[in-house]
């Protein structure tokens, strides 16, 4: 079935490129030349998605990295030249129905579709711009949570919690010296990282040595993280056991009781269909402890709040990472982005610091989560 899916997919994104490659050529100047050029261009950056996942372990790192940022950005643009693509043939079809299109656009078509083209490609310069700056400054958000439990010491815990970093080909490790320092500066007592660590290339970090940076993480109770799908597509035991050589504690349905005042439970991700369930994790004996639950995807809200949680942190939907992705992801899940409370369980899904495929925000922004948690 997962494969009649990706077949299926495949057929529609390529038909769609296909759309796109026709009205690019009909825009362009009826140039030899022109046409070469253009067409080139389109397939490399149509290509390069497929080249840099199947083939990217097999090129060199350089080539991997140029075919991943190439792709990732065709990918996000790939939604908005489609649209406005769409949009103009909307226009024409309006305008043979009902003739509204004023004489000089009539006399001077081909221009027309030209300066068309040309706005096209400067608003997507523009809106690439905008995203990378709210991807690379992230945002620290600040949240104020009590457990309400009076017989655990009552002074307050700061946790700062970040999801899904992909390290890898596209954020390299000049980007996660910059995260390090920042999450560092927020002078955490316990670090949580709520999966999706790796992209999908174990090789792009460990020839980056990444891990010397994962090593600067500093928390008075240590740093703990969990696995993600992503991190399973890296190789979960290699990705696992390379965190780990690095001082990252993982669970992976595992409990660990932090400082006698709280528990942070870690579920594995949902790409295990044979992970445990939240209940056979809860030990009767230090159940006075309030519980964290770190957990990548946001599925499996209400086993939390059956349970009896605190605190409740996802990651994995980016915040659907460009508009209007980001209203589809606020549809498909229960708690697609942000803050909610139910019953006596506080929840927090978090758009990620880092992102999938280009370093791009549109609608979104990256952030860090700093946790004021008084038991």
């Amino acid at each position: 079935m997962n494969l009649i899916k990706f077949l299926v997919i495949l057929v529609i994104f390529i038909t769609l490129n296909g759309y796109l490659y026709i009205r690019g050529w009909q825009a362009l100047p009826d140039r030899v030349l022109v046409h070469m050029i253009y067409t080139v261009i389109f397939l490399v950056a149509s290509l390069s998605i497929f080249i840099g996942i199947f083939l990217g372990e097999k090129l060199p790192l350089w080539l991997s990295f140029v075919f991943e940022q190439v792709g990732g950005y065709w990918m996000i643009l790939f939604v908005f030249l489609l649209s406005a693509v769409l949009l103009g043939d909307v226009l024409r079809l309006l305008n043979h129905l009902f003739n509204f299109y004023p004489s000089w656009v009539i006399l001077h078509y081909p221009q027309v579709k030209l300066w068309y083209f040309g706005l096209i490609i400067l608003l997507l310069g523009v809106m690439s711009v905008i995203g990378f700056q709210r991807f690379s400054h992230p945002q620290v958000v600040e949240l104020d949570v009590s457990a309400g439990n009076p017989s655990v010491e009552s002074s307050e815990i700061t946790i700062l919690a970040a999801s899904d970093m992909h390290l890898g080909n596209v954020i390299r490790r000049g980007r996660l010296t910059e995260w390090v320092e920042l999450i560092n500066s927020q002078q955490p007592d316990i670090i949580l990282l709520a999966g999706d660590i790796f992209d999908h290339s174990y090789r792009a970090v460990e020839t980056q040595q990444m891990g010397s940076e994962l090593a600067r993480l500093k928390a008075t109770y240590g740093v703990f993280a969990i696995p993600g799908n992503h991190d399973y597509y890296a190789g979960i035991d290699q990705a696992l056991d390379y965190l780990e050589r690095y001082g990252i504690t993982i669970l992976r349905d595992e409990v660990v009781v932090v400082g006698n005042r709280i528990r942070v439970i870690g579920r594995d991700d949902n790409t295990n269909r044979n992970r445990k369930p939240l209940a056979s994790l809860i030990d009767p004996s230090n159940s006075h402890l309030p519980a964290i639950v770190l957990d990548h995807q946001p599925h499996s809200l209400n086993e939390s709040v059956e349970n009896q949680i605190a605190l409740h942190i996802s990651g994995h939907t980016h915040n659907g990472q460009i508009f209007p992705f980001n209203r589809i992801v606020s549809r498909i899940y229960e708690l697609g982005y942000g803050y909610r409370k139910t019953g006596s369980t506080h929840f927090y899904v978090s758009s990620g610091l880092g992102l999938w495929g280009a370093p791009i925000r549109i609608g979104t922004q990256s952030e860090i989560v700093k946790i004021r948690f008084i038991p």
